[in-house]
């Protein structure tokens, strides 16, 4: 399956592909989408810093990948962005002590915080950052740091002197270990 342009695989077809275990695939799909979300926490930057929405922007990206059901007559583009600005707007609620919904339209969120909404902030990123030390391991962290700065398996394994094997192995973990921080 192909886009229209005949160069690339489409989104869905990819999508596909790292349901079933493809972790290339998976990475064709976060290097895609890593500029629209370095935009969006540009964007939205005030109660969480650029790279804590970063971070959020591609665990949203990961639960759509992992989510995704072409049979529901969609494409993955659209769902993938509802995903990854409901991850950003739940992380910047939940730091600002908010409980009112956030837009889901395209326009910019102006976030003002003011000295509290700051602080709950910093306190809500310290238990996330405590939450991630405490579940991952030193090696886990450097390998979750690294694919979340887009670099790839090969890459990382190179640096890192282990097998690409190995870094998917940890990857795989870091998904499991997240997934725990969420239902806490």
């Amino acid at each position: 399956m192909q886009n229209p342009s005949g160069l690339q695989p489409a989104d869905e077809c990819l999508c596909q592909k790292a349901q079933e275990g493809d972790r290339s695939a998976e990475g064709m799909l976060v290097s895609r989408y890593l500029r629209y979300i370095q935009k969006l926490a540009y964007q939205y930057r005030g109660i969480l810093d650029f790279e804590d929405l970063v971070q959020e922007g591609c665990i949203g990206l990961l639960n759509a990948i992992g989510g995704f059901d072409p049979a529901r007559d969609t494409e993955f583009r659209p769902f993938a962005f509802i995903c990854i600005r409901n991850r950003m707007f739940t992380a910047m609620r939940r730091a600002a002590g908010r409980a009112e919904t956030v837009p889901l339209d395209d326009g910019l969120v102006e976030l003002s915080p003011g000295p509290e909404q700051q602080f709950l902030g910093q306190e809500e990123l310290k238990r996330v950052l405590d939450d991630l030390e405490r579940i991952l391991s030193p090696m886990e962290k450097r390998i979750f740091f690294a694919y979340l700065g887009g670099f790839d398996y090969q890459t990382i394994a190179d640096t890192l002197h282990i097998s690409q094997k190995s870094v998917d192995n940890a990857l795989q973990r870091v998904r499991k270990k997240l997934k725990t921080i969420d239902s806490e």
